[in-house]
């Protein structure tokens, strides 16, 4: 039995098996499970990862993505992968659709893989809290809260998520907006969104800006092509409005490419702004205004949360970092 034997029984490329017996995250883990169970049908081992794959008593830590097109969580996830090289760990990447359950899926991953903790990039435990004080592994959430989450063993690091989206919606108002749409996740009193929805609607109410939630919110997944059809959709629903604040920058990105298909110039009929700060939108034409999340301390924070109650056993912790204003091109006076 070789590799290339097992790539043929499994349907798939000689590189995949490759990638499977040596713990690489690039597989789906239904692939990663049929080329497992062929390895051990014939009983075949390459290496040591592939063993670590079914071992109880593993070094692995298991990254739960959430979102199959995040740009800001992929990265988020590489900053992690590569401190974890240098530390006597391997990785486990399993990427989720966003609206799927991923504390139910991680209970699936502990039952698989026994690993020795969970990172949860993105997510969202206000909605699936009671399945969160379930897990008894190790575990950290990044990018969204969880201290309300009753578990011992889940730490959570955060952007300001209110504080951001207001600041956000000071600078819209500060340049004469005042019918302004929103885009974002699915509408809720908690969570990532309705905190940034808390944030942004509180700056409104302060200024005496009233604001129609049918009319000015649109619910979209977290990608470019969702973020362009809300922003068609609020254009029908509102076609008086001067701004747009989309709750990230991959959702801004298809809303200005939508806005310009449909003949509006962004900026200077309807001005922008996005959330995260990837490194994409400042090659945008024009340079997208947003928050920059700081992934790189949102990641050196969530690992070491994670590897002192791993390694110390010290006491979860919830931590939320700062942001930075970028002030881009894509918001204009009115």
């Amino acid at each position: 039995m070789t590799i290339k034997d097992i790539a043929r029984e499994c349907g798939c490329g000689v590189g995949t098996v490759s990638r499977v017996l040596n713990n690489h995250p690039d597989v789906s883990d239904q692939m990663r499970e049929r080329v497992l169970a062929v390895v051990d049908k014939y009983g075949f081992v390459s290496n040591q990862s592939a063993r670590m794959l079914r071992s109880q008593d593993n070094k692995t830590i298991a990254i739960l993505m959430k979102g199959t097109s995040s740009i800001l969580l992929n990265s988020l996830a590489e900053r992690i992968q590569k401190r974890l090289e240098q530390l006597p760990y391997t990785t486990n990447v399993v990427v989720l659709d966003e609206y799927d359950n991923e504390a139910k899926q991680a209970y699936e991953v502990c039952q698989k893989h026994r690993p020795l903790g969970l990172i949860f990039a993105g997510g969202n435990p206000d909605s699936y809290k009671e399945d969160f004080a379930k897990i008894q592994t190790p575990c950290v959430i990044i990018t969204n809260q969880a201290n309300d989450v009753q578990n011992s063993r889940l730490s959570s690091v955060s952007t300001d998520d209110i504080a951001a989206a207001a600041f956000m919606a000071e600078h819209l108002v500060a340049n004469g907006h005042k019918n302004i749409g929103v885009i974002g996740g699915g509408f809720a009193s908690e969570g990532l969104s309705g905190r940034r929805y808390q944030g942004f609607i509180s700056v409104l109410q302060k200024y005496g800006i009233s604001f129609d939630k049918e009319k000015q919110y649109a619910v979209a997944k977290f990608s470019a092509k969702e973020g362009a059809d809300a922003a068609e959709k609020l254009i029908k629903q509102n076609p008086g409005m001067t701004a747009i604040f989309t709750m990230s920058d991959i959702m801004a990105i298809g809303a200005i490419r939508r806005l310009t298909d449909l003949g509006y110039k962004v900026p200077e009929d309807i001005s922008v702004t996005g959330f995260d700060g990837l490194e994409i939108a400042g090659y945008m034409c024009p340079r997208l205004t947003t928050i920059k999340q700081l992934i790189d301390e949102l990641a050196e924070r969530g690992l070491d949360a994670l590897l002192d109650n791993i390694e110390r056993n010290k006491p979860c912790s919830h931590q939320v970092i700062p942001f930075e204003f970028v002030a881009g091109e894509s918001v204009c006076k009115k």
